[in-house]
C-alpha cells in the first residue's frame, strides 16, 4: 500500500482522469466548433472568414481541452488522497491499530466510506477496551445465547391499551443489544398500564444477569399490582440482596391513566421526549440505579415527573442507541402526527436506511404512546 505523501498515491488517478477529461473536453469543443462554423460557412461568402472561424473554434475547443484536463486532475488528486487516507486507515486496522481517525468531509460515497471505516474502528476500539476490562471476554450483547434471553422476553406486539394508541419495537442492529421492554396493564384505581424500558448500566457478565433480574422483578412486580414506585422498590431491594456491590441496572417506567402520565426513572439518563405541534421536548426525572442503595435512599430520591396529555401529544421513549441516531428528532417532527402504526414503520425505516449498506450496529428500542382519536 502507498504510504501517505507517495506522489504514486494520488498521481495515477488524478493522470488518468486528466487524460479523460481532456480527452472529452477536445471532443465536444470539435464538435461544436464543426457544427459552428459549418452554420457560418453557409451564410458567409468569405472564404478569409470561414478560414478564421476554423481557427478560432480549433483554439477553443484545444483550451476547453486544457480546462477538462485541469479539472480533472484536480479532481483526481482531491478523491485519491481521500482514498489514500481510507487506505491507510485500514492498515493501521490490520495491525492491530483500532484507534484510527479518518478524514469524512462531503456527502458522496468516499466520504460513506471513509463513515465505514470509522464506525469500524469506533466498534473494534470499545470492544478491544471491554474485552480487556473483562479478561479477553466478547461483548456480552453479541453473544447469541444472551440475546436469545432477551428476545426471548420482548414482546412481539405490546397489549392494547383503553384509550390510547401505544406500540414498542426492537430494530436488531449487528452489535446486539441488552434492552427489555414491555407494557403491564394495570387494573383499580390507577386503571391504564405501566410501559418499561430496562437497560443494562456497565458491560460484563454481571451487567447482563443484573439488567434481567432488574427486569424480571419489575414486571413480577406490577404484574401482581404494585404501582411503579413500589415495583421499582420491590426491584432495587431484590437487586442489592442478591447482587455483588456496585452491580446495577437504569430502568425508565411511563404509567398511562385516563388522567395523564407520570415519568419514572432509576439511573437512566435518556430522556422522554414529548412531540407536539412539529416541536419535540425532553423530559427527565430523579433516580438512582436499580441495586445500589438498601432502599432508604433509593426510595427518597425517585421523583417522578407528571405529564398532561393534552390532544396532539405523542410521548417517545428509547433506549441509548435510539437516542443516538442523527436523524431522530426530525423524523419526529415530522411524523408524531401520523398514526402510531405508520409512525412506527416510518420513523424506524428511516432510521435503517440512513444507518446504510452495512445496516444498524446496535439495537434500537422504539415505545410510544398517543390517546386514541386525536390529531
Amino acid at each position: 500500500m502507498a504510504r501517505r505523501g507517495s506522489s504514486k498515491a494520488s498521481g495515477r488517478l488524478a493522470r488518468n482522469l486528466a487524460l479523460a477529461f481532456g480527452g472529452i473536453g477536445i471532443l465536444g469543443g470539435l464538435f461544436v466548433a464543426v457544427a459552428v462554423v459549418q452554420n457560418l460557412a453557409g451564410a458567409v461568402a468569405e472564404p478569409a472568414l470561414v478560414t478564421r472561424a476554423w481557427t478560432i473554434a480549433l483554439v477553443m475547443a484545444l483550451f476547453a481541452s486544457v480546462l477538462s484536463a485541469l479539472g480533472g486532475f484536480v479532481l483526481g488528486g482531491r478523491i485519491a488522497s481521500r482514498i489514500v487516507e481510507i487506505g491507510l486507515a485500514v492498515s493501521k486496522l490490520g495491525r492491530s491499530g483500532a484507534e484510527v481517525k479518518v478524514r469524512v468531509d462531503g456527502n458522496d460515497e468516499v466520504a460513506a466510506l471513509g463513515r465505514s471505516v470509522q464506525y469500524l474502528s469506533t466498534d473494534l476500539a470499545a470492544l478491544q477496551k471491554e474485552q480487556d476490562q473483562s479478561g479477553g471476554a466478547a461483548h456480552p450483547s453479541m453473544d447469541p445465547l444472551v440475546r436469545q434471553l432477551r428476545d426471548r422476553t420482548v414482546p412481539n406486539n405490546l397489549p392494547p391499551l383503553a384509550g390510547h394508541e401505544v406500540d414498542g419495537q426492537l430494530a436488531a442492529g449487528s452489535r446486539g443489544g441488552l434492552d427489555y421492554f414491555d407494557l403491564v396493564p394495570m387494573q383499580g384505581e390507577e386503571a391504564g398500564g405501566v410501559l418499561y424500558l430496562v437497560a443494562a448500566e456497565g458491560h460484563g457478565a454481571l451487567a447482563v444477569l443484573a439488567c434481567r433480574q432488574a427486569r424480571d422483578e419489575l414486571h413480577r412486580a406490577l404484574l401482581a399490582g404494585a404501582n411503579p414506585r413500589k415495583a421499582l422498590a420491590h426491584a432495587n431491594k431484590v437487586m442489592k440482596q442478591n447482587l455483588p456491590v456496585g452491580c446495577c441496572a437504569v430502568a425508565t417506567l411511563l404509567q398511562v391513566t385516563a388522567s395523564g402520565c407520570k415519568l419514572y426513572q432509576a439511573g437512566a439518563r435518556a430522556p422522554l421526549l414529548i412531540c407536539q405541534r412539529a416541536e419535540v421536548l425532553e423530559l427527565n426525572a430523579e433516580g438512582i440505579a436499580l441495586g445500589l442503595d438498601d432502599g432508604p435512599v433509593f426510595e427518597k430520591a425517585l421523583r417522578p415527573q407528571e405529564i398532561a396529555m393534552s390532544p396532539g401529544i405523542r410521548l417517545v421513549l428509547g433506549n441509548d442507541a435510539l437516542h443516538r441516531s442523527e436523524g431522530l428528532l426530525g423524523l419526529l417532527r415530522q411524523h408524531s402526527p401520523r398514526h402510531t402504526n405508520m409512525f412506527m414503520n416510518v420513523v424506524l425505516g428511516g432510521l435503517e436506511q440512513d444507518a446504510g449498506d452495512d445496516g444498524l450496529r446496535e439495537d434500537l428500542v422504539l415505545l410510544t404512546v398517543k390517546r386514541a382519536g386525536q390529531a
